[in-house]
């Protein structure tokens, strides 16, 4: 079966991360925060942490450091030793301030071997994540005290690799804070050798077996394979300056090495005229010389001073691209708080319809209720006009002062059927009965009503026997009040039922113009068809 290599860096010496310089280097580089033909930041896969890596290690600081720090604090009695800021107390200090792990699975001749199938370049890469996210867990599980920042695989570049960008935690320190930044304390020769090179060679072994079929090569003895970070992009030769000042940092070491070269010239030079005296070819042969250095140390001069003039131009391009993205920036948050003002708006705005729509259809079930009992009132009061000329033939057998006879040989008439369904009795007197809800006199002994004899106890015949003053609640004979009984006095309580039913009948003709028009209007026309659909 076929191996594969594996490596694990870890920053050191040059490449310690013991500056925020150095962090914001390794931020740009791993980020792809610079413009570069060689790097495209579409092909980094973000695995831990964001897109601000500073950022992240000052919440790792904050997090595992703030109740050590507020221990410290408290324990100083002269404010110019108290630290404020941890992160910042560090950065001036030329110490370890995090420390970086590149780890890199397969060669470069492997990865160009995989990746000649364009067909399978996505999932290769999900894989490739995979193999890397497991690597980062097994990590954090094995190394609890390197607290991880944040990790980024990178695909630009000659192989796929994770950089891992954490901070060591020292516990039990009796000087300065008792819980403190230190590589020494997590980084030991026995972490290096156990998780780093051994237990986690398996983990990748197991996961390129997996998503690869391929094992990763145990470790080679006499060598030593945790190489710095520096030693490691060397190695690879396709790593570039980490961000635009290392190539100005670059530049001017190539110029002071020129000017060191023009003056070491210069001194050959007086060295040779030292000696002209003893030969005129030496002579010559010097001047010669000379004037080659000459020129090459102004081309080299020259050569370099444009190189410089190139990235003070793309440095300038940098800040002119920075200031754009803030433009755009605050243009796109006007236009989101913009757009959340006109929903809260519209939100209003919808709450108050439906409100309107609710308080309507109560109105309007209310209407149809109050109709539909106006409809019943109406249909009973077209009853009750069906009665009125059985009231008014009772009424003038009253003012004759004649009996009723309220049966035929074919059974009971019409007015004996009413007179059946309102009698009321007196007390006491069964027989006696009168019909207060039919008709009533008002006399000068007040309103009474006539008391008729049940004279078979039928009701077939009745025979009128006086009268009841109702106020009173007293009998009154037919002599007294005889001429009282007439048309004039009447009072026909079921005739009024024509009145009411008059007066009902305007109040619709009155409400049915104005709900007409109402119910022309579409909101209304849709609401009732909701309505009458829903009952």
């Amino acid at each position: 079966m076929n191996e594969v290599s594996y490596s694990a860096h870890i920053s050191n010496g040059k490449s310690a991360l013991n500056s925020k310089g150095r962090l914001s280097g390794v931020a740009k580089h791993n980020l792809r925060k610079y413009r570069s033909k060689e790097y495209d930041r579409e092909n980094i896969v973000l695995l831990f942490g964001s897109t601000n890596l500073m950022r992240d290690v000052k919440k790792v600081y904050q997090d595992t450091f703030s109740e050590a720090l507020e221990q410290y604090n408290q324990k100083q009695t002269r404010a110019d030793r108290r630290i404020d800021d941890y992160f910042e107390h560090l950065s001036g200090k030329n110490q370890d301030m995090a420390v970086e792990i590149i780890f890199q699975c397969g060669d470069k001749d492997f990865w160009e071997d995989v990746f000649m199938e364009t067909d399978k370049e996505k999932q290769n890469k999900e894989n490739i994540c995979k193999v890397y996210d497991t690597l980062l867990e097994q990590l954090q599980k094995e190394m609890p005290d390197f607290k991880v920042a944040n990790a980024v695989v990178h695909f630009d570049e000659a192989s796929p690799h994770m950089h891992v960008v954490g901070v060591p935690i020292g516990r039990g320190f009796k000087r300065g804070l008792e819980t403190k930044v230190s590589k020494r304390s997590v980084f030991t020769p026995k972490t290096l050798e156990n998780i780093l090179q051994n237990s986690l060679r398996q983990t990748a072994s197991v996961e390129m077996l997996i998503h690869f079929g391929v094992l990763v090569k145990d470790k080679q003895k006499g060598k030593n394979y945790d190489l710095t970070v520096a030693e490691y992009k060397v190695q690879q030769e396709t790593k570039r300056l980490e961000m635009v000042a290392g190539f100005l940092e670059e530049k001017q070491d190539r110029l002071f090495n020129a000017n060191q070269r023009l003056e070491q010239a210069e001194k050959e030079v007086s060295e040779a005229e030292r000696r002209l005296s003893d030969t005129k070819t030496e002579i010559i042969g010097a001047e010669e010389d000379l004037i080659q250095i000459k020129t090459e140390g102004r081309e080299m001069k020259q050569k370099l001073m444009a190189e410089q003039e190139e990235i003070r131009q793309e440095n300038l391009s940098l800040k002119t691209d920075t200031l754009i993205l803030h433009s755009d920036k605050e243009r796109l948050l006007r236009d989101v708080r913009k757009a959340t003002d006109e929903k809260e708006q519209i939100q209003v705005k919808k709450e108050g319809f439906l409100e309107d729509i609710g308080v309507l259809d109560k109105e309007f079930e209310k209407r149809l209720d109050f109709i539909n009992v106006l409809d019943k009132l109406k249909a009973l009061f077209y009853k009750l006009l069906s009665m009125i000329p059985l009231v008014r033939e009772f009424a003038k057998f009253v003012e004759e002062k004649k009996d009723i006879r309220a049966a035929s040989p074919y059974g009971y008439t019409p007015l004996g059927r009413l007179l059946r369904e309102y009698r009321t009795s007196l007390p006491q007197h069964d027989r006696l009965v009168t019909f207060p809800e039919i008709a009533s006199w008002q006399t000068s002994t007040g309103e009474v009503v006539p008391v008729y004899e049940d004279y078979n106890g039928r009701g077939t015949e009745y025979r009128l026997a006086g009268f009841w003053n109702v106020q009173k609640e007293q009998a009154v004979k037919v002599s007294e009040i005889r001429e009282e009984i007439m048309p004039e006095n009447r009072i026909c309580t079921l005739e009024l039922a024509e009145v009411y039913v008059k007066a009902v009948e305007s109040f619709m003709e009155d409400m049915e113009p104005e709900e007409c028009t109402r119910e022309n209007r579409p909101m209304y026309q849709r609401q009732n068809e909701e309505y009458i659909q829903g009952r």
